[in-house]
């Protein structure tokens, strides 16, 4: 789609590689990242954001950033090492996540499950304690949904009253019924506006 973006004649812009830097994180598709990364700069003279370092995170990269890395970028080259089952360097990583003052129970327990992944409980189970032991909490899922201007909080375990819950889930289904009548329309990909309609 980002090909046939570019042929169409549309300018990406920051915005664009943010999606197509992180799908190819997700993907697995390092080089093919890497050469996108260098043509935002090279060919489109985008400034790289912090948003940009995280998606294509490797150590090189992590060197020469122009910033200091904040908790984004070493949490996705921690979630990086975790993929690679690279325990050694995890802990350095994660040494410097934890020296941050922004300490997240996200850090501790990505660290705990790369531990475990690797058969190191002991090492597992400390994080979590430690994780624990100052204070910090896992983070509850949300999602949120906007019905006649009114934001909506999702939050895993959560009751609705039933007259909301009966309304939200009819907007739901209204607008999964059109995404699926439009999902083949080129004008979505390409970024040009369209309301839906509930």
């Amino acid at each position: 789609m980002f090909d046939r973006m570019i042929t169409s004649g549309h300018r990406p812009d920051g915005i664009t590689f943010i999606a197509i830097l992180s799908a190819c994180s997700h993907a697995g598709l390092v080089s093919q990242g890497r050469l996108l990364f260098d043509k935002m700069v090279s060919k489109y003279r985008i400034e790289p954001r912090m948003e940009h370092y995280a998606c294509t995170v490797d150590l090189e990269v992590v060197k020469n950033m122009p910033m200091e890395p904040n908790s984004c970028v070493l949490g996705a080259l921690l979630n990086s090492c975790r993929m690679h089952k690279n325990t050694a360097f995890a802990e350095n990583v994660a040494s410097r996540m934890f020296g941050l003052v922004s300490e997240s129970s996200w850090s501790y327990t990505l660290m705990s499950n790369i531990y475990a992944g690797s058969g190191k409980w002991e090492d597992s189970a400390r994080e979590r304690v430690s994780a624990r032991s100052k204070g910090l909490k896992k983070a509850v899922g949300q999602s949120w949904i906007e019905v006649k201007k009114k934001v909506c909080k999702f939050v895993a375990g959560d009751c609705l009253e039933e007259k909301d819950s009966d309304e939200i889930f009819q907007v739901l289904k209204g607008l999964t019924i059109q995404m699926e009548d439009i999902s083949d329309d080129d004008d979505i990909m390409f970024g040009k506006s369209m309301k839906l309609k509930y």
